[in-house]
């Protein structure tokens, strides 16, 4: 069987999306030799910047392809936005197509399936821009009409996608997300110690990684932080690990007249293989997400062992288990005590580490490879 596989969100900087195609081809080399896959760099709406480098993320094996980077970019785009073919004559056609970022073309020939990563911008569209929120529902909505399965990261978006679109009831299917290896415990510390040099990290510190928007509560955590350390704890960093993303304005506002800026540090967007090491090196994550359609941040945390702070909502639980330390993420209070807790409490810290291991090895490549094999399957067979 021909399977197709948009890619394309395999471009710098990398957020969620481009993780969830890197661990799912991955999954996918691990577990399947013999069907064959056309990796797409070019789909609807998601052009990259530089189809080359795309070809570093197609797994050595003679199954897998990268289809069309030899086509002249300009062309594409006006076929395929110009004269808006429903599946333009320069498509293979797979027996079934993967879109993996929620946009797709109507397909003439074969099979389509369409990951719904999130609902944020249906349940809380003030979060968003209002044109990506626009963009969102329209995508959506053509997913809804034309995808003949839909995958969701968690069971939390699985059960929201058929309450908002009951359409969608019995075509959804989970399939968990994974981490790469690079997650993993540090073999050499030296070398996790020299990436901590080079972003100036030589004091202990609480860690979180993500974009800086809304729903990420930051401006919350920073409360409790703030509290945190008038209270007496005051040995740990607050180190914000992530770029500026929209209506980014309240949190920028509160980090300006913090009363504890000089012990926050932003390292603006960090690259991938540093990730690790900051992870590891780190006292905690601190993740008091309002709404995560998985939450790559925590796999991520506990993949290198590092205990996890984290919010009792949305798909959150699905992910960290009984490894986690939860609160109620619109409660300063309970997060205030977690942030005392985790860091007063060394047993309590080492418990959750040692968790953190365990419940990240539930995830692999392999589960997500298989997961999503199943999904291309059972669609081929309708």
């Amino acid at each position: 069987m021909q399977i197709g596989i948009d890619i394309c969100r395999l471009t710098d900087p990398w957020t969620g999306v481009g993780n969830y195609i890197a661990n799912l081809l991955a999954g996918l080399a691990a577990v399947d030799r013999e069907n064959q896959y056309l990796l797409y760099p070019y789909f609807p709406e998601c052009f990259p910047r530089r189809v080359k480098d795309m070809a570093a993320f197609v797994p050595p094996q003679d199954n897998f392809s990268l289809w069309g980077a030899g086509r002249p970019e300009l062309l594409i785009k006006l076929l395929w936005f110009k004269l808006k073919l429903p599946q333009p004559w320069f498509l293979a056609k797979p027996r079934v197509t993967h879109s993996t970022n929620l946009a797709g073309p109507r397909l003439r020939h074969g099979k389509l399936v369409v990951t719904v990563h999130d609902l944020s911008f249906c349940r809380q569209p003030q979060w968003h821009k209002t044109d990506n929120v626009a963009f969102s529902l329209r995508a959506l909505e053509n997913a809804v009409a034309n995808a003949d399965l839909l995958i969701a990261p968690s069971t939390f978006t699985a059960d929201e996608l058929v309450e908002l679109y009951p359409a969608t009831r019995g075509r959804v299917r989970v399939v968990p997300e994974a981490v790469l290896p690079v997650y993993r415990p540090a073999e050499d510390p030296f070398q996790m110690q020299a990436v901590l040099k080079r972003h100036g990290l030589d004091r202990p510190y609480l860690l979180f990684v993500g974009t800086l928007e809304p729903r990420k509560n930051l401006v919350r955590l920073l409360a409790a932080y703030e509290r945190l350390l008038a209270g007496g704890q005051d040995q740990f960093d607050l180190v914000l690990a992530g770029g500026t993303g929209w209506k980014a304005g309240p949190i920028e506002e509160a980090l300006s007249h913090s009363e504890a800026r000089g012990r926050v540090r932003r390292l603006g967007y960090v690259p991938g293989p540093d990730l690790p090491a900051l992870y590891q090196g780190a006292w905690a994550l601190v993740y008091p997400s309002l709404y995560e359609g998985f939450g790559l941040p925590v796999l991520e945390a506990m993949a290198c062992g590092a205990p996890v702070v984290t919010s009792a909502a949305a798909s959150l639980p699905e992910v960290g288990g009984d490894a986690a330390l939860y609160v109620d993420p619109l409660d300063e209070d309970q997060l205030l005590a977690a942030l005392e807790r985790i860091t007063g409490q060394a047993g309590l810290r080492a418990e959750l580490a040692a968790k953190a291991l365990t419940q990240a090895g539930r995830f692999s490549q392999e589960a997500m490879g298989r997961a999503a094999l199943a999904v291309y399957q059972e669609a081929a067979g309708l």
